[in-house]
């Protein structure tokens, strides 16, 4: 068994790693590209061009139908070929009719979506733009789910987290320096989701079998009953990301929504190793409960929160602490009215990364029904507190409702994950380092505040002091456990090199 839950853990950090250095590449390039819109556009034309984009994805990822999750969850169950095609071609069919349909009309009927629904008829024009790019964006999604379920991890990283920002950053440069505005932001964007989606569609189509002679047994019927579920699932989560801005766009001013756009992206930062990690291992969750193996599916839930914890916890404490300096060294001090309600939003994303993968393993056993249900009542739960909170206290508002929601739904999955395996997060690998982190942080923050100009060089010392002390925290305190110990050999076995001295330090901190 042993052996076996090794290659378990090798594939997932192999491929987890992947994805993170896939998602950092992709974040920061897109982060860069948010400093450069919000800076150059100013308040209200970042706040307009925001509304846009949040258009083109809330609307592509309603459109997938769940598809996307359902591909990636059946595709590791079918050996045969007649299946995997008959899978692939009928959700293929799902997403692009709906999303082709749904876009001319949303182009059609820009103007009253945007003067009525939104308060924003300044708008119109980026919403027609983003209409144009939601069906490339929901095929770039739904290529996607076709690689998780391959259980590939490259092509999503060349795909989405490198070549998408490229291009991305790309075309906003020059919308920039040619001066087009918010219009033109919208349409960088959906330009970048159109060449996705064809490099994806390429990619399905060249490398699978879904140009074969082999006749598709067409699963239109089990698919959709299957992600229906989750496409209800996917409209909530849409309603966690989004709503809010379409919130703010009606009850208070496009200017505040340029603010939020700012805070919001900075706290989102910390799911990048949720992401990054829930990818690969919802089809290996998958494929491990198909084959009965509960004890290797708690190990790997357990290491996979671990890393997810030790990797999000920093830079959580960062933006906890210092959120002034973090919005003011980044998008500048226009928008530092927005400290407050980043330190709400890092609290509720940090709750969201911690809690491990835990919808993931909810749908990887399919229950997909009961997450459907906790998320509408997270969503539900979100939408009432917006319209609480927002026509009164604005960004600050939509950021508890956020958090409060977030928070929620993730009691919920993790205490259904329990009811149903009893598997739990909780280990003492991830407390005792845990709690010296967030002691050594507070220590780090009394001396800064009490003796230091918070600067760029500052901000830049203090964290690493910080990852200095939080890294001997994790060795001294049990965060390196067998497993690791077997990735160092791993490594040093394929690479052909002597790890030794690493080796020897981690074996004072592992009992043999």
């Amino acid at each position: 068994m042993f052996e076996k839950q090794n290659s378990i853990v090798r594939r997932l950090f192999k491929s987890g790693v992947l994805l993170f250095a896939g998602l950092v590449l992709e974040l920061g390039i897109s982060f860069v590209a948010k400093v450069l819109i919000a800076q150059l556009l100013g308040r209200t034309s970042y706040g307009v061009a925001t509304i846009g984009i949040t258009t083109l994805s809330f609307v592509s990822t309603i459109l997938l139908f769940g598809m996307n999750t359902g591909v990636g969850r059946y595709l590791p169950r079918f050996d045969d070929e007649a299946d995997r095609k008959g899978v692939m071609a009928s959700g293929l069919q799902v997403v692009t009719g709906l999303s082709v349909g749904c876009a001319i009309l949303l182009f059609v009927f820009a103007e009253p979506f945007a003067t009525y629904a939104l308060r924003a008829p300044e708008a119109v024009g980026v919403v027609r733009i983003a209409a144009l790019g939601i069906p490339f964006a929901a095929l770039m999604k739904f290529t996607i789910g076709i690689v998780q379920g391959l259980q590939r991890s490259l092509p999503k990283v060349l795909i989405r987290n490198i070549g998408q920002p490229i291009v991305r950053f790309s075309l906003v440069l020059v919308v920039l320096y040619f001066g087009l505005g918010a219009v033109g932001i919208v349409g960088a964007y959906s330009v970048t989701f159109a060449a996705a989606g064809l490099a994806g569609l390429y990619y399905v189509v060249t490398r699978t079998n879904l140009r074969s002679s082999v006749t598709a047994n067409m699963r239109r019927r089990e698919l959709v009953s299957f992600s229906a579920p989750l496409m209800l699932t996917a409209a909530m989560v849409m309603v966690l990301s989004y709503f809010d801005i379409f919130m703010l766009s009606y009850f208070r001013t496009s200017g505040e929504v340029g603010s939020y756009n700012v805070v919001y992206p900075l706290a989102e930062l910390l799911t990048a190793t949720l992401s990054a990690f829930s990818f690969i291992a919802m089809p290996v969750l998958s494929q491990l409960h198909s084959d009965e193996r509960t004890d290797e599916m708690d190990r790997t839930y357990k290491l996979v929160t671990k890393w997810i914890f030790m990797a999000t916890l920093p830079p959580a404490l960062i933006l906890v602490f210092f959120p002034t300096a973090s919005i003011r060294l980044t998008f500048g001090v226009e928008y530092v009215d927005g400290s407050l309600a980043l330190v709400v939003l890092a609290l509720g994303f940090f709750t969201h990364s911690v809690a491990g993968p835990n919808v993931n393993t909810l749908t990887a056993i399919g229950r997909t029904r009961v997450v459907m249900w906790d998320n509408l009542l997270a969503g539900a739960t979100n939408v009432v507190l917006n319209f609480a909170l927002i026509p009164e206290y604005g960004i600050l508002g939509a950021a508890v409702a956020t958090a409060v929601s977030y928070t929620g739904l993730n009691v919920l999955y993790s205490a259904q994950v329990y009811r149903a395996t009893s598997i739990h997060p909780i280990t003492a690998a991830l407390v005792k380092p845990a709690t010296v982190g967030i002691l050594s942080m507070a220590g780090i923050y009394y001396v800064v505040n009490r003796f230091l100009d918070m600067t760029a060089p500052v901000l830049v010392g203090m964290g690493m002091a910080f990852v200095s002390i939080y890294g001997v925290a994790i060795l001294a305190l049990g965060g390196i456990e067998e497993e690791e110990i077997m990735l160092v050999l791993s490594f040093e076995d394929r690479f052909g090199v002597n790890l030794g001295p690493f080796k020897r330090v981690a074996r004072l901190f592992v009992d043999e």
